[in-house]
Protein backbone atom coordinates (compact mmCIF):
# COMPACT_ATOMS: atom_id res chain seq x y z
CA UNK A 1 0.00 0.00 0.00
CA UNK A 2 2.87 2.50 1.00
CA UNK A 3 4.26 2.11 -2.53
CA UNK A 4 0.87 2.63 -4.41
CA UNK A 5 0.91 5.77 -2.40
CA UNK A 6 3.92 6.73 -3.56
CA UNK A 7 3.31 5.98 -6.78
CA UNK A 8 0.54 8.56 -6.87
CA UNK A 9 2.37 11.55 -5.49
CA UNK A 10 5.69 12.52 -5.24
CA UNK A 11 7.02 14.20 -1.62
CA UNK A 12 11.11 14.99 -0.89
CA UNK A 13 12.19 13.11 1.60
CA UNK A 14 15.38 12.51 4.04
CA UNK A 15 16.48 9.94 1.48
CA UNK A 16 15.85 11.79 -1.25
CA UNK A 17 17.83 14.45 0.21
CA UNK A 18 20.59 12.17 1.01
CA UNK A 19 21.02 10.41 -2.39
CA UNK A 20 21.39 13.83 -3.92
CA UNK A 21 17.87 14.06 -5.62
CA UNK A 22 17.40 17.04 -3.58
CA UNK A 23 20.30 19.13 -2.57
CA UNK A 24 20.62 20.29 0.53
CA UNK A 25 21.09 23.99 -0.85
CA UNK A 26 17.65 23.61 -2.20
CA UNK A 27 15.96 22.99 1.12
CA UNK A 28 14.65 26.33 3.28
CA UNK A 29 17.23 27.27 5.58
CA UNK A 30 16.53 27.01 8.99
CA UNK A 31 16.43 30.84 9.64
CA UNK A 32 13.74 31.53 7.01
CA UNK A 33 10.48 31.20 8.12
CA UNK A 34 8.22 28.74 6.41
CA UNK A 35 6.03 29.55 4.15
CA UNK A 36 2.16 28.50 4.88
CA UNK A 37 1.01 25.18 4.05
CA UNK A 38 -1.90 25.40 1.00
CA UNK A 39 -3.31 22.34 -0.45
CA UNK A 40 -5.01 23.84 -3.57
CA UNK A 41 -8.94 21.82 -4.34
CA UNK A 42 -8.70 22.11 -8.10
CA UNK A 43 -12.10 21.84 -9.53
CA UNK A 44 -11.74 21.06 -13.03
CA UNK A 45 -12.04 24.27 -15.52
CA UNK A 46 -12.12 26.89 -13.16
CA UNK A 47 -8.65 28.46 -13.93
CA UNK A 48 -7.07 25.99 -11.61
CA UNK A 49 -4.13 25.11 -13.34
CA UNK A 50 -3.17 28.71 -13.92
CA UNK A 51 -3.45 29.09 -10.24
CA UNK A 52 -1.90 26.15 -9.14
CA UNK A 53 1.22 26.78 -11.13
CA UNK A 54 1.29 30.23 -9.88
CA UNK A 55 1.70 29.02 -6.35
CA UNK A 56 3.89 26.86 -6.67
CA UNK A 57 6.17 28.24 -8.85
CA UNK A 58 6.41 31.68 -6.80
CA UNK A 59 5.85 30.27 -3.61
CA UNK A 60 7.34 26.06 -3.23
CA UNK A 61 9.90 25.70 -6.21
CA UNK A 62 12.35 27.39 -4.68
CA UNK A 63 12.59 25.85 -1.67
CA UNK A 64 11.95 22.68 -2.97
CA UNK A 65 9.48 21.59 0.04
CA UNK A 66 7.46 18.69 0.42
CA UNK A 67 4.80 18.96 -2.29
CA UNK A 68 2.28 16.27 -3.98
CA UNK A 69 0.37 16.05 -6.71
CA UNK A 70 -2.74 13.81 -6.72
CA UNK A 71 -2.11 12.00 -10.02
CA UNK A 72 -5.12 11.27 -12.42
CA UNK A 73 -4.27 8.02 -13.98
CA UNK A 74 -2.60 6.44 -11.60
CA UNK A 75 -5.35 7.19 -9.03
CA UNK A 76 -7.78 5.15 -11.76
CA UNK A 77 -4.70 1.98 -11.94
CA UNK A 78 -5.18 2.42 -8.34
CA UNK A 79 -8.47 2.32 -7.72
CA UNK A 80 -8.94 -1.23 -10.20
CA UNK A 81 -6.79 -2.96 -8.11
CA UNK A 82 -8.85 -2.08 -4.91
CA UNK A 83 -12.03 -2.48 -6.70
CA UNK A 84 -12.65 0.74 -5.33
CA UNK A 85 -13.85 4.30 -7.28
CA UNK A 86 -11.34 6.44 -8.30
CA UNK A 87 -12.12 9.64 -6.06
CA UNK A 88 -12.15 7.27 -3.14
CA UNK A 89 -8.74 6.86 -3.98
CA UNK A 90 -7.73 10.12 -4.20
CA UNK A 91 -9.60 11.27 -1.01
CA UNK A 92 -7.55 8.23 1.20
CA UNK A 93 -4.40 9.86 -0.66
CA UNK A 94 -5.45 13.39 0.19
CA UNK A 95 -5.69 12.67 3.72
CA UNK A 96 -2.75 10.53 3.90
CA UNK A 97 -0.59 13.61 2.16
CA UNK A 98 -2.11 16.07 4.34
CA UNK A 99 -0.75 14.05 7.60
CA UNK A 100 2.72 14.14 6.19
CA UNK A 101 4.45 16.93 8.23
CA UNK A 102 7.17 17.70 5.83
CA UNK A 103 4.64 18.43 3.41
CA UNK A 104 4.16 21.98 2.21
CA UNK A 105 1.60 22.58 -0.82
CA UNK A 106 -0.90 19.84 -2.54
CA UNK A 107 -3.11 19.54 -5.24
CA UNK A 108 -5.69 17.11 -6.99
CA UNK A 109 -9.04 17.19 -8.30
CA UNK A 110 -10.47 15.86 -5.23
CA UNK A 111 -13.38 16.03 -3.37
CA UNK A 112 -12.81 18.33 0.14
CA UNK A 113 -15.73 16.96 2.24
CA UNK A 114 -16.65 18.67 5.31
CA UNK A 115 -14.87 16.23 7.80
CA UNK A 116 -11.57 16.54 5.72
CA UNK A 117 -11.73 20.09 6.07
CA UNK A 118 -12.88 20.54 9.81
CA UNK A 119 -9.64 17.71 10.79
CA UNK A 120 -6.64 19.48 8.84
CA UNK A 121 -7.99 23.21 8.56
CA UNK A 122 -5.93 24.36 10.98
CA UNK A 123 -2.38 22.96 9.94
CA UNK A 124 -3.57 23.62 6.29
CA UNK A 125 -4.79 26.53 4.34
CA UNK A 126 -7.68 25.36 1.67
CA UNK A 127 -7.93 27.51 -1.50
CA UNK A 128 -10.42 26.62 -4.42
CA UNK A 129 -11.57 28.56 -7.20
CA UNK A 130 -15.58 28.75 -8.12
CA UNK A 131 -16.73 29.27 -11.59
CA UNK A 132 -20.31 30.54 -12.89
CA UNK A 133 -22.19 26.73 -13.35
CA UNK A 134 -23.31 27.16 -16.43
CA UNK A 135 -20.28 28.48 -17.98
CA UNK A 136 -18.08 25.60 -16.10
CA UNK A 137 -20.31 22.88 -17.47
CA UNK A 138 -20.17 24.02 -21.43
CA UNK A 139 -16.82 24.32 -21.14
CA UNK A 140 -15.46 21.25 -19.55
CA UNK A 141 -17.69 19.49 -22.14
CA UNK A 142 -15.98 21.19 -25.02
CA UNK A 143 -12.64 20.64 -23.65
CA UNK A 144 -13.15 16.99 -22.82
CA UNK A 145 -14.61 16.70 -26.69
CA UNK A 146 -11.93 18.60 -28.26
CA UNK A 147 -8.17 18.01 -26.46
CA UNK A 148 -6.01 15.88 -27.35
CA UNK A 149 -5.41 13.22 -24.61
CA UNK A 150 -7.76 10.76 -24.28
CA UNK A 151 -7.95 10.84 -20.64
CA UNK A 152 -11.75 11.06 -19.86
CA UNK A 153 -12.42 12.01 -23.54
CA UNK A 154 -16.12 12.43 -24.42
CA UNK A 155 -17.40 10.80 -27.22
CA UNK A 156 -21.07 11.99 -27.36
CA UNK A 157 -22.79 14.67 -28.94
CA UNK A 158 -24.50 16.84 -26.92
CA UNK A 159 -27.69 16.23 -26.94
CA UNK A 160 -26.89 12.83 -25.66
CA UNK A 161 -24.47 14.03 -23.03
CA UNK A 162 -26.84 16.28 -21.56
CA UNK A 163 -29.18 13.13 -20.45
CA UNK A 164 -25.90 11.01 -19.35
CA UNK A 165 -25.27 10.54 -15.93
CA UNK A 166 -21.94 12.37 -16.80
CA UNK A 167 -23.75 15.04 -18.02
CA UNK A 168 -25.81 15.60 -14.67
CA UNK A 169 -23.15 15.10 -12.13
CA UNK A 170 -20.76 17.88 -13.86
CA UNK A 171 -23.76 19.77 -13.39
CA UNK A 172 -23.65 19.23 -9.56
CA UNK A 173 -19.44 19.40 -9.42
CA UNK A 174 -19.28 21.86 -6.69
CA UNK A 175 -21.94 19.80 -4.67
CA UNK A 176 -19.87 16.73 -5.03
CA UNK A 177 -16.48 18.81 -4.19
CA UNK A 178 -17.65 20.49 -0.91
CA UNK A 179 -20.58 18.46 0.55
CA UNK A 180 -21.72 15.02 1.45
CA UNK A 181 -23.22 14.52 -1.50
CA UNK A 182 -21.04 11.67 -2.51
CA UNK A 183 -21.82 9.53 -0.15
CA UNK A 184 -25.86 8.87 -0.47
CA UNK A 185 -26.91 6.55 -2.53
CA UNK A 186 -30.52 8.97 -3.91
CA UNK A 187 -28.67 12.07 -3.63
CA UNK A 188 -31.14 15.20 -2.60
CA UNK A 189 -28.88 17.57 -4.05
CA UNK A 190 -30.84 20.61 -2.69
CA UNK A 191 -30.72 19.26 1.10
CA UNK A 192 -26.71 19.84 0.52
CA UNK A 193 -26.19 23.44 -0.37
CA UNK A 194 -25.90 24.58 3.01
CA UNK A 195 -23.08 22.23 3.93
CA UNK A 196 -21.13 23.00 1.11
CA UNK A 197 -21.47 26.51 1.49
CA UNK A 198 -20.59 26.52 5.45
CA UNK A 199 -17.82 24.02 4.39
CA UNK A 200 -16.04 26.45 1.97
CA UNK A 201 -16.05 29.17 4.90
CA UNK A 202 -13.95 27.05 6.89
CA UNK A 203 -11.23 27.54 3.46
CA UNK A 204 -8.57 30.40 3.67
CA UNK A 205 -9.44 31.48 0.25
CA UNK A 206 -11.60 31.00 -1.90
CA UNK A 207 -11.99 33.01 -5.35
CA UNK A 208 -14.22 33.18 -8.84
CA UNK A 209 -12.93 33.08 -12.03
CA UNK A 210 -14.18 36.01 -13.50
CA UNK A 211 -12.17 38.55 -10.28
CA UNK A 212 -8.47 36.16 -10.11
CA UNK A 213 -6.83 39.72 -9.98
CA UNK A 214 -8.51 40.06 -6.52
CA UNK A 215 -7.80 36.07 -5.32
CA UNK A 216 -3.98 37.51 -6.77
CA UNK A 217 -4.41 40.44 -4.23
CA UNK A 218 -5.75 38.18 -1.46
CA UNK A 219 -3.18 35.27 -1.19
CA UNK A 220 -1.01 38.54 -1.13
CA UNK A 221 -2.18 40.34 1.36
CA UNK A 222 -3.18 36.88 3.92
CA UNK A 223 0.58 35.11 2.86
CA UNK A 224 2.74 37.99 2.12
CA UNK A 225 3.88 36.54 -1.58
CA UNK A 226 3.37 38.21 -4.88
CA UNK A 227 0.84 35.76 -7.80
CA UNK A 228 1.76 36.08 -11.55
CA UNK A 229 -1.43 33.83 -12.82
CA UNK A 230 -0.93 32.98 -16.35
CA UNK A 231 -3.58 31.46 -18.50
CA UNK A 232 -3.38 28.02 -19.79
CA UNK A 233 -5.96 25.02 -20.96
CA UNK A 234 -7.56 27.16 -22.98
CA UNK A 235 -11.18 25.93 -24.64
CA UNK A 236 -9.92 23.87 -28.07
CA UNK A 237 -12.98 25.07 -29.99
CA UNK A 238 -14.27 28.50 -28.34
CA UNK A 239 -16.59 29.07 -31.52
CA UNK A 240 -18.68 25.99 -30.02
CA UNK A 241 -19.04 27.05 -26.60
CA UNK A 242 -20.86 30.23 -28.06
CA UNK A 243 -22.73 28.61 -30.10
CA UNK A 244 -24.32 26.61 -26.75
CA UNK A 245 -24.54 29.47 -25.34
CA UNK A 246 -26.27 31.24 -27.61
CA UNK A 247 -29.21 27.91 -28.18
CA UNK A 248 -31.92 28.79 -25.66
CA UNK A 249 -33.15 25.95 -25.37
CA UNK A 250 -30.14 23.69 -24.89
CA UNK A 251 -28.59 26.37 -22.38
CA UNK A 252 -31.84 26.17 -20.34
CA UNK A 253 -31.66 22.40 -20.42
CA UNK A 254 -28.20 22.67 -18.70
CA UNK A 255 -29.76 25.29 -16.83
CA UNK A 256 -31.61 22.66 -15.23
CA UNK A 257 -28.55 20.56 -14.41
CA UNK A 258 -26.49 23.07 -12.65
CA UNK A 259 -28.99 24.64 -10.97
CA UNK A 260 -27.89 23.59 -7.27
CA UNK A 261 -24.80 24.40 -8.27
CA UNK A 262 -26.08 27.67 -9.65
CA UNK A 263 -27.50 28.44 -6.30
CA UNK A 264 -24.83 27.62 -4.15
CA UNK A 265 -22.50 30.03 -6.23
CA UNK A 266 -25.12 32.61 -6.15
CA UNK A 267 -25.79 32.21 -2.45
CA UNK A 268 -21.44 32.41 -2.04
CA UNK A 269 -21.90 35.83 -4.32
CA UNK A 270 -24.17 37.13 -2.29
CA UNK A 271 -23.38 36.02 1.25
CA UNK A 272 -19.09 36.27 0.76
CA UNK A 273 -18.49 38.58 -2.47
CA UNK A 274 -16.36 37.47 -5.17
CA UNK A 275 -13.53 37.16 -2.72
CA UNK A 276 -13.78 35.22 0.27
CA UNK A 277 -10.66 35.14 2.94
CA UNK A 278 -11.47 33.74 6.73
CA UNK A 279 -8.81 35.78 7.95
CA UNK A 280 -10.29 39.08 6.71
CA UNK A 281 -13.74 37.65 8.01
CA UNK A 282 -11.68 36.96 11.67
CA UNK A 283 -10.38 39.99 11.63
CA UNK A 284 -13.53 42.56 10.38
Amino acid sequence: MKKLLRKLTFTPSTEDISDGKVSHSQILPQSSPPPPKIYFSHVPKCAGSSVYLSLKKDIYTPHRLGEFDIKLQESKYAADILETSMMSVRETVLAYNLSIKSNFFGRGHCFCRPNLIRNFYHEWNFLTVLRDPIERWISLYVYNSFKESKWSKNTLPLNKYIQSNKGIVAGQTFLYYFSNLSLTRNPSPADYIEQALSNLQQFSIVGTTKHLHLLANQVSEDFKVNLNIPQINISPNSELAQQIKSETGTLKKIEKICEYDIELYNRFLDNLGPIYSKKTQRNT
